[in-house]
Order: structure tokens, then sequence, then C-alpha cells
């Protein structure tokens, strides 16, 4: 469902509930210019022909026209030519697929700049017998090499009805602004068209990603600088950053920006699926100081969220739970006091955690009990999408399965327990592509199948090659020799 079209106009889908969608439309390509009247038509699909021809039943129409006033507004302040405008479509049924189609009259006819295809949240978990509530997840996108193939991946996986992901999670480095930041600063209106420029650049090449289902994004680092927000050990891009205070705020406003207006990030974000699964989208990254990687208020909403569980919780956060302490040029989550809280917190619980997490350049499935309670964290780790090249390849990573006990680091109260790798995304290292400098891991993005089976609440975790479809069905083929059995929640 969903054909690539030759538009270059943006319609995202940001967050679905069971009866809303959230939709970004505009355009990050200055050369576009803003329709002065324009119309989302939304369509429900009835019908398997409907999903072919991509069309369905009109249920209710969003119009803005020239005489009302021009509602389009700017995602950068200091830019005139990039625009967008953010729709909400309530009235829709829970569990149903849609169509949206982003409408604008030209010369006295109505015609079809781009479409976009969701599905609404269900009411409850299916059974084993049912399609399961699937979810995609991806992260660190590096532009340069991918040609499209991510998105064309993700695209013919969403229109087999039997693989289609209904929402999926993005969980940070969609953009990498750093790299190539350049050793002079830049005034705000040259900060916001460069970041504006890497944005473009990143959605065209994602576009047939984010029109298809119901999207939460993360920020992680390099949706700011390298290890955001310290500036400590060297890196090339960085030194302009710090050696001029006032770039880098102005950089960093502009960065702010591209996640907050671009992105759709909020701090902490939840939702259930009946009572039967409970998420939170958790940006550990945006409000981090020396104190934590979470402000003091948002952290007690996350306690929250974690103490109130009825029901299996999946947390949705941009780092790895499973790790060692960081260092000065690469801190992780382990290195603020609020980890071993959030850790003891799972001890005191009552439900199973799944963690879905990006940022480390590997994929990695692991299972292990929590301390001496009786719940386990299942952390599925998806990175990345498109990897680092050249001289930036240097960042390339394999899975690292090193870490014998968790809690990595002893926590007081916590005992440490066996981490059970299930499963592991393959590596790559030929010698004749210059273009990568190391081993690394293959590109690739994960989908997550939840289901409910009596009682019980299971998933199955599978990893999808980003950039080798089967020549005979085009499909992405799965990754090699990761085979994991369905894990059973509680």
């Amino acid at each position: 469902m969903g054909r690539r079209l030759t538009s270059r106009y943006a319609l995202v889908v940001h967050e679905v509930t069971e009866k809303s969608a959230k939709i970004w439309v505009g355009a990050l390509l200055p050369s576009l210019a803003k329709p002065l009247n324009w119309r989302l038509v939304v369509r429900k699909v009835n019908s398997d022909d409907d999903r072919s021809n991509e069309t369905g039943q009109t249920v209710k129409i969003i119009e803005h026209l020239k005489a009302q006033g021009d509602v389009w507004e700017r995602p950068f302040d200091r830019l005139n030519k990039r625009f967008y405008k953010i729709e909400i479509i309530d009235g829709l049924e829970s569990g149903q697929d849609y169509i949206v189609e982003f409408v604008a009259r030209v010369e006295n006819e109505w015609q079809i700049l781009e479409k976009s295809f969701l599905t609404t949240l269900p009411e409850a978990l299916p059974s084993k017998h049912g399609h399961p509530f699937s979810v995609g997840i991806g992260s660190c996108f590096y532009s340069k090499h991918d040609g499209g193939r991510a998105g064309q991946a993700f695209e013919a996986l969403y229109r087999d009805p039997a693989l289609k992901p209904n929402i999926k999670f993005l969980t940070g480095d969609q953009v990498y602004l750093d790299i190539g930041l350049g050793l002079y600063p830049l005034n705000d209106e040259d900060c916001q068209d460069r970041i504006a420029d890497d944005y473009a650049e990143s959605w065209e090449l994602l576009r047939s990603i984010l029109r298809r289902g119901g999207t939460w994004m993360l920020a992680d680092d390099h949706e700011y600088w390298n290890n955001y927000p310290y500036l400590q050990g060297f890196n090339p891009y960085l030194v302009t950053l710090g050696l001029n205070e006032d770039f880098k705020k102005r950089w960093e406003a502009a960065a702010k920006r591209g996640v907050q207006v671009i992105q759709q990030i909020k701090t902490l974000r939840t939702f259930s699926i009946g009572n039967d699964l409970s998420f939170c989208v958790a940006d550990l990254r945006s409000e981090r100081t020396d104190k934590g990687f979470l402000s003091e208020r948002s952290f007690q909403e996350l306690l929250q969220w974690v103490n109130n569980l009825t029901c299996p919780g999946v947390l949705i956060i941009p780092q790895p739970l499973i790790a060692g302490k960081g260092n000065d040029i690469d801190k992780n989550l382990p290195d603020w006091p609020q980890y071993d809280k959030l850790i003891a917190a799972f001890q005191n619980g009552n439900h199973d955690i799944v963690v879905l997490a990006g940022d480390v350049h590997y994929g990695r499935v692991s299972k292990v009990k929590i301390g001496n309670s009786g719940n386990k964290l299942v952390e599925i780790i998806t990175s990345p999408m498109s990897n680092l090249s050249e001289l930036n390849g240097f960042a390339a990573s394999v899975p690292d399965v090193s870490q014998a006990l968790f809690p990595v680091i002893p926590i007081p109260g916590i005992p440490g327990n066996k981490v059970d790798y299930l499963g592991k995304v393959t590596t790559e290292n030929k010698w004749w592509d210059l273009r990568f400098p190391k081993k690394r891991t293959t590109e690739h993005f994960m989908t997550v199948d939840f289901y409910r089976e009596g009682k019980s609440v299971k998933i199955k975790i599978r990893a999808w090659d980003a950039r080798n479809p089967d020549k005979k069905t085009g499909l992405p083929k799965a990754i090699r020799d990761f085979d994991i059995s369905p894990i059973t929640l509680k």
C-alpha cells in the first residue's frame, strides 16, 4: 500500500490514537511554492481493492482557501521559503486503515500532491490467530550512500498485509547535523538554513517511511551534535562550537526547532493498547544536564509510568540500558544516578519491560531477569538504517555481547543477573568497498509483533536488511541467522 510518487512535498504521519492522527504537511525544500488553496482528503479503506488502488470512501475534508488567509507556518522562523502546518484528523475508527491526500488547486483543478497511509490504534491486542499489532523500529540514518533504499525496503514491507507495521518508532539520529559542520561560525539565518537543508535531504530519502504509518520520533545526539550537550574531547566538527559560545547557542536553538517542529518530539509521550500493553516514548537526550538525563520533573513522570503499570511496559529511548558507563566523549545512561533509580523501579514493579533503543550502530536482542524480582527486561537495539562512511565510517560498530551481567555497573540492592543474548544483526567488511573503512553492522530495521495468546502477551522480533531486497518478491531479506522464538511477557 503506497506507491512511490514523484512529489517532493512532505506529508508525514506522526502520532496516531484509536480515533485520531497527527499530520505534518508542507515543504522543507526552499524551491517549492506554497499552495494557496489546498485540502487534506481523508479516505477510509474498506476493501482489498481500495487498498490496492490507493483509494477509499471520503470521510473527511480539511480545506484551506486563499480567501480565508494564509495558514502556513515556518518551521524555521528566520527562513521564508519553507513551510508547514500540523493538522489533527479526528473522528476516526479504531484499528482502521486510512489514506490522507494532500490536494491543491492548480489552474482551477484539484491535483493530488502527496499521499500518506495510516492505521489507527486498535482497542486491544489481537489474538495469535489475527494480524498482530506490529511495530517498526529504526535509528541512525546517515544519508550519504542510502539512495532511498531504506525507504524502499520499508515500503515493500508495508505493502505486504501480513508484514505491515501498524506504527513505528525512529529512536534518534534521523539526521546527522554535526557531520561537515565546518570551521566557521554562522549567523542565525545560516544556522537554520544549514539545518533545514540537512532535514530536507534526510526527509526526502526517508519519505517512503515517514508517510506510511504513525511515527513517534526521538532525538539522540546527532540531532544536535556528537555527545550533546557536552563538547569534551576532540572532534573536528565541534571545534568551532567549542571556541565560539554565541555560535553554539545559535546552533543549539536552530537544532531544537528541528527536533520540536519537524520531528514533533516531546519529552514524554505515553499511550496504551487497551489493558494489554503500555508504551512510553522518552526523549532522554534533549533535557540532559550534569544532574540527569531528564529534568527532575520529567524523571518523576517516567517513574510514575513505571510504578503505575498494570500490564507489560514498552519503553522507547534513544540509548540502551544494558550498557556500562561511557566516557567524556560518549556518555551512556549509567553515567547518571537517575539510571540506578529507574532500574530499581523496574525491580520493584509487577511487570516485564521491553526497551526499544538505537544509537550504538549495531543490532542486538537481549533478555535478563531484573534484580531479585520476577520481572524481566527485553532489550531490542536497532542501529543503523544507514551507516556512516568515509572518515566518519570509523564510528561504525559490531554487536557487543561482552556484558555478562545486568546491571553492568553494580547497583546497591539490585543483584546482577546473567544476560541472555538472543540475537544479533550480521556484519559486513568488504575490503574493496572504500566507502566503509572498517567492519560494520548490516543496515537494517526491525519489527516487533505483539499479540495475545490466552492470558499472556507475546512478542515476535524480526530484523530486515535495509539494502538488499529479495529479487523475486521485492521484500527486504530477513537478516541471516536472526531467528528468535516468541517471548512471553507478564
